[in-house]
């Protein structure tokens, strides 16, 4: 009996050995991330072999699509493994598919590993340089955001004024994990406050979202639709809005209705700033006062499902000496 139970415990033993994986990475502002991109050795002489090795992985909140990986600055100086010189940017994959990680599951997110092997370009004897190579992943991805709005009456907000009552902070923002984020400026971060008291049956409120680059790269989304060509960074996707007795009033172009396509918009959303640029949407809100006829409070919901290509990249340098 006693002997079953050790081979019992070792089998156990050797069967949690085998079930290691790698830890769960996760982000809140980043998708696809370059975890390494090397290059070895890293000194070699000229019609050496240099191997480059990137390793790609899903940390964000929802699947990448189309993921494709490209090496650049190896175009009319390099060579292929077969001593071709390379005539074009190297691509790989083109159009697979990342998972996103699943932290409560301890499920972590697709990873892909991608090598090229390269000799290095014709240098005369004596001298050294440096090449910079570049590895970019591009890949299509998706940020769904919740944006919850306290709206007020304004006999209820005068209430709670001279009761005292907080009324700040009326607002809540749930984000996908990903680089693009939705966020409100400062200045539109108050209660949205109906006045019932009125002989208007209807009021309109300017309101102001933003869109922030939060990631370590850039939205490249093409761009050629027939009408506008353009280095890209069109944002895609729709705006849902719901609440008692509203609809948009002038909001991207848009009046009337509760849902909005991008595509369909008549002022174009894009992001193009380097670095963590942003971009502000006006989006007037108008209220239908007959909903609030009695009615204290209720809340203005937007839900947001932006879609966007993105890329990131990372370099690393060889130092070539002729001979």
């Amino acid at each position: 009996m006693k002997k079953s139970l050790i081979i019992l415990l070792i089998a156990v033993v050797l069967v949690s050995g085998c079930t290691d994986q790698r830890p769960v990475n996760s982000s809140e502002s980043r998708g696809v991330t370059i975890n390494a991109f090397d290059a070895s050795p890293v000194k070699a002489f000229n019609g050496e072999q240099i191997l480059f090795d990137l390793e790609v992985e899903n940390i964000g909140g929802t699947t990448a699509r189309n993921v494709q990986a490209d090496l650049f600055g190896v175009e009319g100086q390099w060579r292929d493994s077969m001593g071709n010189l390379v005539d074009s940017t190297l691509t790989t994959w083109g159009a697979i598919t990342l998972k996103p990680p699943f932290a409560e599951r301890n499920i972590p997110g697709d990873l892909r590993i991608a090598q090229w092997q390269l000799t290095t370009p014709d240098i005369p004897q004596g001298v050294t340089v440096n090449l910079p190579i570049e590895a970019r992943v591009t890949y299509d991805y998706n940020t769904s955001g919740h944006l919850g709005i306290k709206m007020i009456s304004q006999d209820e907000f005068r209430r709670k004024q001279l009761l005292g009552q907080d009324v700040s902070n009326p607002f809540e923002i749930v984000n996908s994990n990903g680089p693009l984020k939705l966020s409100i400026p400062d200045r539109y971060r108050n209660a949205m406050v109906i006045d019932t008291t009125s002989s208007e049956t209807s009021e309109v409120l300017p309101f102001r979202i933003q869109i922030d680059n939060v990631g370590d790269g850039f939205p490249i989304t093409p761009e050629d639709d027939g009408r506008i060509r353009g280095a890209g960074g069109r944002l895609q996707g729709t705006i849902d809005l719901f609440g008692p007795g509203v609809q948009f009033e002038d909001c991207l172009g848009i009046t009337g209705g509760t849902h909005i396509d991008l595509d369909d918009a008549n002022i174009l959303v894009r992001l193009r700033e380097i670095g963590r640029g942003s971009v502000p949407i006006a989006c007037n809100v108008r209220v239908d006062k007959t909903s609030w006829a009695n009615r204290a409070e209720d809340t203005m919901q937007f839900i947001f499902n932006i879609r966007y290509r993105y890329y990131v990249s990372q370099s690393v340098s060889v130092l070539v000496t002729g001979q």
